[in-house]
């Protein structure tokens, strides 16, 4: 009961570890992607802005 116990909790920390690791190697990949194919689009078209950036907000003085 107790081995069994521990192998599971074992085998669910190294399934974690192992999602972590691959995270940090693979995470810097898709962002340099991202961001030369983001350098791209920003030459054809204006900057994005959020949306709540559009919602004019009147300030009374």
């Amino acid at each position: 009961m107790l081995t069994t116990l521990v192998l599971i909790l074992a085998g669910i920390t190294a399934w974690c570890v192992a999602s972590l690791a691959l995270a940090l190697v693979v995470g810097p990949m898709v962002r340099k992607a991202d961001r030369n194919r983001g350098a791209d689009r920003m030459t054809l078209t204006a900057e994005r802005r959020p949306l709540t950036g559009a919602i004019p907000i009147p300030v009374v003085r």
